[in-house]
């Protein structure tokens, strides 16, 4: 087999020491706090109070695939304060992650799940602008006991088995693959945002 030859200076691969090793890349950031019991319900009546719309996924999966109703909290005045929060909770996370982020992909989206609701497994990376989403986030609204299923799972990560109070945030790379498991009681509330930027590279 004849071998390949390189002028100096154009060798495939090739750079001038190791890559720096990120282990963040493949966890969640699990912030407890995040929203204030009083700011969840003024989370759900600013998401309450917007038009709501039945979910619909990128190349047109079944309905089975996900179930569930959203509405886009835009940056009105009404939800400056939120979406200060928010912003403010991607800068902390991302201390983690170190991802060059410029934004919000989109306004945020508040979700509810009812009965037999979910949303199988999928990333948050698309087709269009939702291809430069980098890092996601689901806060959930409404505790864990009050409804049945509807965990947030990710693929090849260990299943959390305590339950999770109304408040909490979950930040994500966009790339992992994740789901919301179906809802077998109750309804499950959430308010979702995605941090974007550059391609990455």
């Amino acid at each position: 087999m004849g071998a390949l030859h390189w002028r100096p200076g154009e060798q495939p691969f090739e750079s001038g020491g190791a890559p720096e090793p990120n282990s963040a890349l493949n966890e969640i950031v699990v912030l407890p706090t995040a929203l204030s019991a009083e700011q969840c319900k003024e989370t759900v009546a600013l998401g309450e109070a917007c038009k709501s719309m039945i979910a619909t996924v990128d190349r047109g999966h079944a309905v089975t695939y996900r179930t569930s109703t959203i509405a886009w909290i835009e940056p009105q005045p009404p939800a400056h304060w939120l979406y200060h929060r928010m912003a403010g909770l991607f800068l902390e996370a991302n201390r983690r992650y170190r991802f060059d982020l410029v934004g919000m992909a989109d306004a945020l989206q508040y979700t509810m799940y009812g009965p037999e609701g979910l949303f199988d497994w999928h990333t948050d990376l698309g087709f269009g602008a939702s291809s430069a989403r980098k890092l996601s986030v689901s806060v959930l609204l409404n505790d864990e006991t009050e409804y049945e299923g509807g965990r947030l799972e990710f693929l090849n990560l260990s299943r959390r088995d305590e339950a999770l109070r109304a408040g909490t945030a979950i930040f994500f790379p966009a790339y992992m693959v994740h789901r919301v498991s179906a809802i077998t009681r109750g309804t499950r509330r959430s308010l979702v945002a995605w941090g974007y930027g550059p391609p990455f590279r």
